[in-house]
């Protein structure tokens, strides 16, 4: 008895489904790329938004999916530097593909920022595809902007995602090992810091759908993009010296990077610089583990700097990041002193003096309610006798010391080292 030729086609369709989810379809069938055009509307409004406000040359700009469309405090994250925000949620990396002649090349950036990947993988599409589609992104715009950087933001997990865990380890694995070989491309790995200590997501990194990120992710997002070069500096020093363990790790901003003469000034003990210029308090909390922990040090010396406060911290908030370096060095290094330098007065920020100097009280106040950790305050002997920074300790720019501002710090932390 010959089947209904509805029947038949319903047979075929279901056998289809039957095959592709046990992977006997071609790659190109299991895989194939939703219809771009469902984005139609979100492209054509970024296009009418810059024909009445046209982005500016030889920018940074963001690119991919919601956690980027998401992103509201980007410029502010960023400081001076010109940012374009051209996320579009759902999108996947064929999607930026296909709209990269539209919203990427006409703005000729000088960076790009790419984070898609997480939306294929979800809807099926296997990690081979995932870096397929990623290679094609960076041929097309190298073909028309040869001179951009292109960096991958990695796919993040998320608590709503949990499952799909292996698959963007499995991809980002694939991205970055392409983008060391290729060595013009950057990968940037926020992944392990989105973790806790048991290995599951941080719920207090994602919003209420347990998907999108939340401003504290974001924070870790922005740290990793402004200093994993700084942290690949440090591991590739680790692979060459091993680090020193039981001595003196000093970390923080430029202050730190600056003491060129650090080890001749302590000659009596093993110190390491692990400064990163230009970083803050959470930075140093966000890179605790790459910067500290490797050297079992027996003190930390901390310097925040003034850079938090300069970003619009609040000295509350400067306060709280403390607490968490703090708690950390409990958890990991129990048996670790902390001594950390005051924040400077300088020149170059006078202005912010009131919030420097209320952060400097809050974090004294932790200091002394804890005998594991010390404060060094080296602001008043900055000072000059009217009270202002002394104007011969610094350098041109007024924000960073000379030696004479050096020679300072050596006598005041000296004793704190022993």
């Amino acid at each position: 008895m010959k089947l209904p030729v509805v029947l038949l086609g319903r047979l075929r369709f279901l056998a289809l489904i039957a095959a592709g989810s046990l992977g006997l379809l071609p790659a190109c069938a299991a895989e194939k790329a939703a219809d771009p055009a469902r984005f139609e509307k979100a492209i054509a409004a970024y296009e009418a938004e810059d024909k009445t406000n046209a982005p500016p040359k030889d920018a940074t700009l963001f690119y991919g999916a919601s956690n980027i469309r998401l992103w509201k405090s980007l410029p502010q994250r960023f400081g001076k530097q010109k940012v374009i925000n051209r996320g579009f949620g759902g999108s996947q990396l064929s999607d930026c593909v296909h709209f990269a002649d539209r919203v990427v090349i006409p703005y000729a950036p000088k960076t790009i920022y790419l984070n898609a990947g997480g939306n294929d993988l979800h809807t099926g599409k296997s990690p081979e595809q995932v870096l397929a589609d990623f290679k094609a992104f960076v041929t097309k715009v190298r073909a028309a902007l040869p001179m951009t950087k292109i960096n991958y933001l990695c796919i993040p997990t998320s608590p709503a995602r949990w499952s799909e865990v292996e698959q963007a380890k499995q991809a980002n694995q694939l991205i970055a090992d392409y983008a060391k070989a290729d060595g013009q491309l950057g990968f940037i790995n926020y992944f392990p810091q989105l973790l806790g200590d048991d290995g599951q997501p941080r719920a207090e990194l994602f919003v209420a759908d347990k998907l999108h990120f939340s401003e504290a992710a974001y924070d870790i997002v922005t740290s990793c993009i402004k200093w994993q070069g700084a942290m690949d500096g440090f591991a590739k020093q680790n692979a060459t010296n091993a680090p020193v363990k039981g001595g003196i790790v000093f970390v923080g901003s430029s202050s730190i990077v600056r003491w060129k003469s650090l080890a001749q000034d302590f000659p009596e003990h093993k110190v390491v610089n692990r400064g990163f210029g230009g970083s803050d308090m959470f930075d140093s909390v966000n890179y605790f583990d790459r910067v500290v922990l490797p050297h079992q040090p027996r003190l930390i010396v901390l310097y925040p700097g003034g850079n938090g406060i300069n970003a619009g911290k609040t000295p509350e908030r400067v306060e709280a990041e403390f607490k968490s370096f703090a708690a950390l060095v409990k958890q990991k290094l129990p048996g670790t002193r902390v001594a950390c330098i005051s924040i400077a007065g300088n020149p170059a920020r006078w202005k912010q003096v009131d919030q420097v100097r209320e952060a400097n009280r809050r974090i004294e106040a932790v200091c002394k309610a804890d005998p594991q950790f010390a404060f060094i305050n080296v602001f008043p002997h900055m000072m000059g006798p009217d009270g202002t920074p002394k104007p011969d300790i610094f350098v041109e720019d007024n924000l960073h010391m000379n030696e004479k501002g050096y020679a300072i710090w050596k006598e005041v932390v000296g004793p704190f080292l022993k």
